[in-house]
């Protein structure tokens, strides 16, 4: 390859999915350098602003959780109308309490942009810093790396890396350049206007959505985004007698609220941010291209029914950091491979899940729409698919081995938080003893943490103790266990008993 400046992994877009993916890849010591076409960044908007409880368990992981819990509205509650009359009032706190398990529940509410924020600080923290106003035109790849030829401030420059990752959105040019087939479709027939504004005359404390005969849920929505001092409204809108579609402006939201809500007392302001938007479901035929990998929309967009989108992509990037550290450090290639493998399903089944409730809430008819997407936020389950990412794996996955069934909990499962000790009694939580690049090896049981398994590389050995049995629910033990969990967060082996030469075994295959 050429003599122009080198890194390890260049990741182009910098969204919430590919600050995630840096964040990741800095923290485990990858020299990364990440790009936004954007010559600066968004301080506006209501895109992606619903979090789910696994990404927040991600956040938590990546060290920024409690700034987004602070930022954003847990369990908003929901107010479903037709017209000026109130059909039902839901609290989604009611059915979605945080347990030993699973610490954070329900879904936070916080507009793209203030998640963005919150993590560019965190990457800031490791030592980098999003390269905005730099364009990807261009890229060669080779057995050895990638040669990207990149726009900045109207020059053209060139910069090596032995991986790239797409992180650039539905639209992506990496994707188009790799020349990855992205198929589905764009349901034409269908188009949301979406604005965040000032408003007065509605509770600040509840999402508001309104049913339509026509539009179903989709009809109007608005929903209070506290840290913007702003509220979001999303309608559906057709075309007119001569095919055009009513522009995001002030008066068209103002003409629609009093059409299909009606409420006195209300008042729209000027839209500080206004966009069209319809629905596109479409996934990419392959993960990757040689040395040239996608994530999130890149590689995945689906209806925003049930908020996925930033949370599928978010986790994309928490698989995949480990994964090229680990090959950064030697790990075989045959690892990467498993990317794929295991995100792929996940993404084909939310898309069939929110295409499904896409087409039940938003569809019209007889049926009370609006009910219906105010109950997704209290049960957060769809058609049988999980919502909230906590019951989403990879069991059955090339990664995982169970030796023996000493646990409930299999290899590829999400591994649960609790609340335990130490041996010598101090209280640990084990998300706190996951939290970094490295694996973590419990043993679960009143032994101490035999000699032979402590000073594994990339391996944090822990012997906990579990006095109130939360750890005993969670991991389905019926004894003493072995329980080893990747750095993402996910079950990579687990057993009665394993000694050293066993587990030194299977880390072979990440490189350790």
């Amino acid at each position: 390859m050429s003599n122009a400046p080198a890194t390890d992994v260049l990741v182009v877009g910098a969204g919430p999915v590919g600050l995630a993916l840096a964040i990741g890849l800095a923290r485990a010591g990858v020299d990364c350098r990440i790009i936004e076409r954007d010559p600066e960044f968004r301080t506006a908007g209501v895109r992606g602003k619903g979090v789910n409880p696994r990404t927040l368990e991600v956040f938590d992981d990546l060290g920024v959780v409690e700034q987004i819990l602070d930022r954003g509205v847990l369990n908003l509650k929901v107010r479903a109308y037709e017209g000026d009359r109130l059909l039902q009032e839901v609290d989604p706190a009611a059915g979605n309490a945080a347990a030993p398990d699973r610490p954070y529940a329900g879904m936070l509410l916080l507009a793209q942009h203030q998640t963005e924020d919150v993590l560019r600080g965190r990457l800031s923290e490791h030592g980098a810093e999003v390269e905005t106003g730099t364009e990807l035109v261009g890229y060669t790849q080779d057995a050895d790396g990638v040669l990207a030829t990149l726009r900045q401030e109207g020059r053209t420059l060139q910069l090596r890396a032995r991986y790239l990752v797409g992180c650039d959105g539905g639209r992506s040019t990496v994707r188009k350049l790799a020349g990855i087939p992205f198929l589905g479709e764009t349901w034409e027939e269908e188009r949301f206007i979406m604005a965040s504004m000032d408003l007065d005359g509605l509770s600040p404390d509840h999402m508001h959505i309104w049913n339509h005969p026509r539009f179903g849920a989709g009809a109007m929505t608005i929903v209070p985004m506290r840290q913007d001092d702003k509220w979001a409204l999303h309608a559906a809108v057709e075309p007119d007698e001569h095919g055009e579609l009513p522009a995001p402006t002030l008066d068209t939201f103002r003409r629609l609220f009093a059409e299909r809500a009606g409420l006195p007392g209300v008042r729209l302001h000027e839209p500080i941010w206004s966009t069209v938007w319809r629905p596109t479901v479409r996934l990419v035929e392959r993960y990757r291209d040689g040395r040239v990998l996608l994530a999130g929309d890149a590689a995945h967009c689906q209806s925003a029914a049930g908020g996925q989108g930033m949370n599928t992509g978010i986790q994309d990037a928490h698989n995949l950091a480990w994964k090229l550290a680990a090959l950064l450090r030697g790990a075989p290639s045959a690892l990467l491979d498993s990317y794929q493998e295991e995100r792929m399903p996940i993404a084909r089944a939310s898309l069939a899940a929110t295409s499904a409730h896409h087409k039940a809430a938003f569809s019209g008819g007889d049926g009370d729409a609006a009910g219906l997407l105010a109950e997704q936020f209290r049960t957060m389950a769809v058609q049988g698919t999980d919502l909230t990412g906590l019951s989403l794996g990879y069991r059955g996955g090339p990664l995982g081995r169970d030796l023996d069934g000493a646990t409930g909990i299999r290899a590829g499962d999400r591994a649960p938080d609790a609340p335990c000790t130490t041996a010598d009694g101090t209280p640990v939580r084990l998300f706190d003893l996951f939290r970094g690049p490295h694996f973590t090896l419990l043993l679960f049981g009143d032994r101490p943490a035999p000699a032979e398994l402590t000073g594994l590389p990339g391996v944090r050995t822990a012997a906990v103790r579990d006095p109130a049995g939360h750890a005993a629910r969670g991991y389905g033990l019926r004894g003493d266990a072995v329980v080893l969990v990747r750095p993402d967060g996910y079950v990579s082996l687990t057993g009665a008993v394993a000694d050293r030469a066993v587990i030194a075994e299977h880390l072979r295959a990440y490189g350790l």
